[in-house]
């Protein structure tokens, strides 16, 4: 009798083909990754859309439809300039010189009103300014004082008064003499401030 017996080495059984798929699940940060990609698309989108009708807007030429006519900023900004009345535009601009000549007119015009009253307030009681001479180097005045020391006086008000100081530049006594009364009759010569002429100022000072 053989001792060795064969064996074989086929299974039986038949192999299994049905085996399940293993299957990985979705990650939450994949789903966000899309999403914000998603959103990125549109909003990409979204901003050359509007890029395209702002454009539109602005550049488009005239159109003729159904008998609404469209146009473009620009082109309704051409349109508008041809329209204008060149001689109302002519007219503003003659205007508008005029107003200007008017303000410089206005700026440089002399009002004497604001000298006198300073005037007024500056001067000694017993000095009396008689005539008046403006020119280009300042004022000249003639006055009359009872005494040589009401002169002396009102020479110290103009250099210690603050307001005085302040509006005059500079001021001279000379040509004393005496009339048949007995005062003393002088010449004084009176460097002021321009602002103090200036007619804006006073109004503005009103």
């Amino acid at each position: 009798m053989d001792s060795q017996i064969p064996t074989s080495f086929i299974p039986k059984d038949t192999i299994r083909t049905n085996l399940r798929t293993r299957t990985e699940p979705v990650s939450i940060l994949s789903i966000i990754s899309l999403l914000a990609l998603a959103g990125s698309l549109i909003y990409l989108a979204g901003i050359y859309t509007y890029r395209y009708q702002v454009y539109n807007e602005i550049n488009n030429p005239c159109t003729q439809a159904s008998g609404v006519g469209s146009c473009g900023l620009k082109a309704s900004l051409a349109i508008e300039t041809r329209e204008l009345d060149r001689a109302k535009l002519e007219g503003l601009k003659q205007l508008d010189t005029k107003l200007k000549n008017g303000a410089t007119v206005l700026n440089n015009h002399i009002a004497l009103k604001p000298l006198f009253e300073f005037l007024g307030r500056a001067t000694n009681q017993n000095i009396q300014y008689l005539k008046f001479q403006f020119d280009k180097t300042g004022i000249n005045i003639n006055g009359v004082a009872k005494s040589y020391e009401d002169i002396a006086y009102q020479q110290k008000i103009f250099t210690a008064d603050p307001e005085a100081q302040k509006l005059i530049r500079g001021f001279s006594f000379s040509n004393f003499d005496l009339d048949p009364k007995g005062q003393v009759t002088f010449q004084l010569s009176l460097l002021v401030d321009r602002s103090l002429l200036l007619y804006i100022n006073s109004n503005q000072s009103q």
